[in-house]
């Protein structure tokens, strides 16, 4: 009896530890797939995201205010970035755009110099199922099929709200020199557009456009020659914030008494407004956009339904209402 007792023993222990390691097999199981159940049940937003930035040049002002608030806000959700500079060069963007595409980046924001000359590129990231966000200027109506969404600033409003500031700075019948963008971006062209219906209803006789091409140090030279060639001019208007400051010391420099009219909402512009050395601008915030923009991405990432176009507001600043624009850029 003792040794059948003992062998029953035995057995009895080794049953339950063939259970156990049965049962911690089907616990490890069942965890194993819980947690994959979770992973996929995860927000979009949380899983790992890289977002390309095809920007059309980081050394423009506007472009690096633009950059670091993207990398900030996408750094917020946990997702990755990969941001190339196109240096103001039509065919660097295109390739860059295609060697985002074979990067196979989740999604591409871009910011066109050219608004035809991108779409090649956007096609490309279509056809690889990657959305593409556009920013900054506008794609051609050619490529709007290629595109997820637009977050863009209204240049025809910025355009038409600089031109009614600097109509209100001359008066009806007035004169102005323009110190221009670069030639043939879409900004340029839309807010002359604008400005043109603005001039026509008021009177007002544009002397001398000369581009500066966004650069500030060009934008002196350029002012300083408008000032030379038209010295009885009533105003002086920057196409951009980024040409502001060059404008402003060339008008200085030259003794131009005359009001000064911006356009874009810089840091240098509030700046001078307050300071009584611009009359105006209108305020296009480089965050705004930057926020815009991430929204965009963020509901794609989630599955929303996505507006195709939204505007960012340009409300008109004077030092009325200075604070209103963040002047971050």
């Amino acid at each position: 009896m003792p040794a059948r007792s003992a062998s029953a023993s035995h057995l009895r222990q080794e049953y339950q530890f063939k259970m156990g390691v049965k049962e911690m097999k089907r616990l490890l199981s069942a965890f194993i797939g819980a947690a994959v159940l979770a992973a996929t049940m995860l927000p979009a937003s949380a899983k790992d995201i890289t977002v390309g930035f095809a920007a059309a040049n980081s050394g423009w002002p506007w472009y690096a205010t633009f950059i670091k608030r993207i990398d900030s806000k996408a750094a917020e959700k946990g997702w990755k970035t990969l941001v190339l500079s196109a240096n103001g060069d039509v065919p660097t963007q295109l390739s860059q755009i295609y060697d985002l595409v074979s990067k196979k980046v989740d999604y591409i924001v871009v910011g066109p110099i050219d608004g035809s000359a991108v779409i090649p590129g956007l096609k490309a990231a279509k056809t690889a199922g990657i959305p593409v966000v556009v920013i900054g200027n506008p794609v051609d109506k050619s490529g709007d099929e290629f595109v997820a969404a637009s977050r863009l600033p209204d240049d025809a409003d910025l355009g038409r709200g600089s031109a009614e500031l600097a109509v209100q700075a001359v008066g009806k019948g007035g004169t102005l020199v323009i110190v221009d963008g670069l030639p043939g971006q879409p900004a340029v062209t839309i807010r002359h557009a604008a400005m043109d219906k603005v001039w026509a209803a008021n009177d007002i006789k544009i002397l001398g456009v000369q581009p500066a091409n966004w650069d500030s140090t060009l934008a002196a030279t350029v002012t300083e020659d408008l000032l030379t060639r038209f010295p009885d001019v009533k105003g002086v208007l920057s196409l951009d914030g980024a040409m502001t400051p060059g404008v402003l010391r060339s008008v200085e420099d030259a003794g131009f008494a005359g009001p000064v009219i911006g356009l874009g909402g810089t840091a240098t512009e509030i700046q001078a407004i307050r300071a009584g050395k611009l009359y105006g601008t209108t305020c296009m915030s480089a965050g705004f956009n930057a926020d815009a923009a991430v929204q965009a991405v963020s509901d794609l990432v989630d599955g929303k339904t996505v507006k195709k176009l939204e505007m960012v507001a340009s409300p008109k600043i004077t030092r009325e209402n200075v604070d209103t624009c963040p002047g971050d850029w």
